[in-house]
C-alpha cells in the first residue's frame, strides 16, 4: 500500500477513535441535568477519563512496541465502542465515572503506536505534513461528532449518540486489520534503563520547551472541558448551540493541523510551538470579552493554538527518539501530559463553583501569558540546544 493510502487509512481511524470520546464535554449540560451533577463533580468525571488514558499511554505504548502496533490500536477501537455503548446505556453517575475510566485506557491505545507507525513510514522531511494530516482527522471527529450529537440530544437524548456513534470504532478496527502494517517490533530483550535513557536524552534536549507544552495543554483542556457550561451558565446560549460551538475550535484544526506540519518542516518544531503559546493569552482575552455573536473568532484562534501545540510537541518528541523506542517515550509524554490535565479539571470546576465560571476563565487569560512569557525565555536561554534538537539526523 502506497503511503498515501495508508496516512487515509490511519486518518480515517483516528477520526473513528474520537468520534465517541469527544462526546462528553459537549453533552455536559445535558448529562448534567440527567445525573444532577455540579461543576465540581463534572471536573471528576473528565479528570475520570483523562487520568485513565494518559496512565494507560505509556504501558499499551510499551505493549505496542513489543506486540506490533496495529494490535494494539485495533484491540482499543473495539474496547472504545463497548465502552461507548456501555456509557450511553449507564444508570448513575458511579457506572457514568466507570465507563469513562475504561474508554480513558482504552483511548490509551491509539496515539502513540499510531504517531509511530506514521513516523516509521514518512521520512523526516516529510513527517510534520504527514502527522498533521493525520491530527486534522481528529479535529474533524471534534467537530463533526458534538454537533451532530448536540442535535441528537435535543431531538432524543444525550444517550442516542453514545450507542449509534459506537460503530464507527469497530468498522475502522477491521480497516485497520486488513490494511496497516504491524508495526517495528522491538524483539530485544526489555531494558527498562535504556527506555529511561531514550527519555531522559529527549527531557535533556527538549524538557523545558515540553514541559511548557504541557502546561499550555492543562489550560486549554479546562477551557474546552468546561467550553459548554461556560457558553450556558455566563453568556446565555442554549446547551443545543453550545454544542456546536464546542466544535468550533476543531475546526480550525482541519486546516491548522496540516498547516503546522509544513510550517514545523519549514521553519522548525520550537518556533511553532513557540508561536501557539504566545497566541493562546489574547485569544483566551476575545474569548471572555467579544459579544457572544462574534465568539466563534476565539475559538477559532484557540482551535489553531491547539492545533499548533499538539503537532509541533510530538513531531519535536519522535525527531528525537529511535524507531524502536517511539511508542514507548510517546506513551510516557501523554502519561504525563493528560493526568496533569485531569487533575485541573476538577479544580478548576471547584474554582468555577466558588467564584463562577466567568471568573474562572478570566483568569485563564493571566494563566496563559504567564505561560507565554516563561516559553519566550526557555527559547531564548535555550535557543541554540533546542534548534539543533529539531533539526534531522
Amino acid at each position: 500500500m502506497s503511503r498515501r493510502a495508508l496516512l487515509v487509512a490511519f486518518s480515517i481511524a483516528h477520526f473513528a477513535h474520537h468520534v465517541t470520546n469527544s462526546l462528553f464535554s459537549a453533552l455536559a449540560p445535558f448529562i448534567r441535568e440527567t445525573f444532577a451533577m455540579n461543576n465540581t463533580q463534572i471536573g471528576f468525571a473528565v479528570t475520570a477519563y483523562t487520568i485513565a488514558s494518559g496512565f494507560s499511554n505509556a504501558p499499551l505504548g510499551l505493549l505496542a512496541d513489543r506486540l506490533g502496533a496495529r494490535r494494539v490500536i485495533v484491540g482499543g477501537l473495539f474496547l472504545i465502542a463497548l465502552t461507548s455503548v456501555a456509557i450511553g446505556l449507564s444508570g448513575s453517575y458511579l457506572w457514568l465515572l466507570i465507563g469513562l475510566v475504561v474508554m480513558g485506557i482504552a483511548s490509551g491505545s491509539y496515539h502513540a503506536p499510531a504517531s509511530a507507525l506514521i513516523a516509521e513510514t514518512f521520512p523526516f522531511a516529510r513527517r510534520g505534513v504527514a502527522l498533521g494530516a493525520h491530527t486534522t482527522a481528529g479535529h474533524l471527529a471534534f467537530f463533526a461528532a458534538p454537533l451532530l450529537a448536540g442535535v441528537l440530544a435535543v431531538s432524543g437524548t444525550w444517550r442516542l449518540p453514545y450507542v449509534a456513534f459506537a460503530i464507527a470504532p469497530v468498522a475502522c478496527a477491521f480497516l485497520l486489520l486488513r490494511v496497516a502494517p504491524p508495526g517495528v517490533r522491538n524483539t530485544a530483550p526489555h531494558e527498562w534503563l535504556a527506555t529511561f535513557g531514550d527519555i531522559g536524552r529527549v527531557a535533556r534536549s527538549i524538557g523545558s520547551l515540553v514541559s511548557i507544552s504541557i502546561v499550555g495543554q492543562v489550560l486549554i483542556s479546562s477551557a474546552l472541558a468546561f467550553l459548554t457550561l461556560y457558553l450556558v451558565d455566563a453568556r446565555g446560549v442554549s446547551p443545543a448551540v453550545a454544542a456546536g460551538l464546542f466544535g468550533v475550535p476543531q475546526l480550525a484544526g482541519l486546516v491548522a493541523a496540516p498547516l503546522s506540519g509544513v510550517l514545523s518542516d519549514r521553519f522548525g518544531r520550537p518556533a511553532v510551538l513557540l508561536a501557539a503559546l504566545v497566541v493562546c493569552a489574547p485569544a483566551a482575552w476575545l474569548l471572555i470579552t467579544l459579544p457572544i455573536e462574534l465568539v466563534v473568532i476565539p475559538l477559532l484562534l484557540i482551535g489553531a493554538c491547539l492545533s499548533f501545540r499538539t503537532t509541533a510537541t510530538e513531531v519535536l518528541i519522535i525527531d528525537n527518539t529511535p524507531a524502536t523506542r517511539r511508542s514507548t517515550v510517546l506513551g510516557t509524554y501523554y502519561l504525563v501530559n493528560q493526568p496533569v490535565g485531569g487533575i485541573a479539571a476538577p479544580i478548576f470546576g471547584a474554582i468555577a463553583d466558588a467564584a463562577g465560571i466567568g471568573t474562572a476563565f478570566a483568569w485563564l487569560v493571566v494563566a496563559f501569558a504567564a505561560l507565554a512569557v516563561l516559553a519566550l525565555g526557555s527559547v531564548v536561554t535555550g535557543g541554540a540546544r533546542i534548534r539543533a534538537a529539531s533539526s534531522p539526523g
